[in-house]
Formats: structure tokens, C-alpha cells, sequence
């Protein structure tokens, strides 16, 4: 894991450490009122506004789907306001009990120190072969 003394980037550490372990409060804590959260591709593919959508129809879906999900950074990279995360999904699907892994890449837009946009480009292959989609 790339170590930086950033503001920006140790928050959206924190967003990750929160979301693994399971403190939803400590992941919207970080996020602008207004953020976009854009999901690329996957099973929770949509473009979502605000803190409520985005629960709505990405992190609670994420514990029916899933009876393991992690989702971990290897690299933060920072250019400006401007943070790309690399990191790894894995999980295994609650219904088949089957386990994936797949790379990812998170464009994460900041504005006054709470992210203003998230996009999650990944893998989503992997997910919904696991999901039996």
C-alpha cells in the first residue's frame, strides 16, 4: 500500500477501513451531500446521488448478495483533488457459495476534504459469474 501524508488520502482510507469492517456511519461520514456515485458495471451498476441512493442500492444489497465481501486497496494515487485507488474485490455469493477475485480501479473526486464523487471501475465479470448471473 502506497503511504502518503495526505488529508484527502487518509480519509479515503478510513472510508475503506469503515466499509470492511462494517461501519456503514464511518463510510458516509466522508461523503459530500451531494456525491455521484457511479458504478461502471457489475450487479449494482447505476449512477446514484446522495448518501441514501447510495445505500439503497449498493451497500445494502452487498450483505444479501454476499456472505464474505471485502474490498481492498493496494494503491492510492493522488493528483490534486483527484484520488485513484487499485485494489482487489473478493467475496463469496450467499445463494451459490461460489468465491471471486477481480481487480478494481476508484476514481474518487474530492471537495473540502469529503468525497465529492465516486467511480468504480472493475471487473464486474467476476462478480456475476460468482452471483450466477
Amino acid at each position: 500500500m502506497t503511504t502518503t501524508h495526505s488529508t484527502d488520502v487518509a480519509t479515503v482510507q478510513g472510508a475503506y477501513d469503515a466499509f470492511n469492517s462494517g461501519d456503514m456511519p464511518g463510510v458516509l461520514a466522508v461523503m459530500q451531500p451531494d456525491i455521484e456515485w457511479i458504478e461502471r458495471a457489475g450487479p449494482y451498476e447505476g449512477r446514484y446521488v446522495g448518501p441514501q441512493e447510495i445505500v439503497d442500492n449498493v451497500f445494502a444489497p452487498v450483505p444479501e448478495d454476499w456472505s464474505e465481501f471485502t474490498v481492498t486497496p493496494d494503491e492510492f494515487l493522488e493528483a490534486g483533488d483527484v484520488i485513484v485507488v487499485l485494489g482487489w474485490f473478493a467475496g463469496t455469493a450467499r445463494e451459490s457459495g461460489t468465491s471471486f477475485r477481480s481487480r478494481f480501479a476508484h476514481v474518487i473526486r474530492m471537495r473540502d476534504g469529503l468525497e465529492a464523487s465516486f467511480e468504480d471501475i472493475s471487473d464486474a465479470h467476476a462478480l456475476h459469474v460468482a452471483l450466477g448471473h
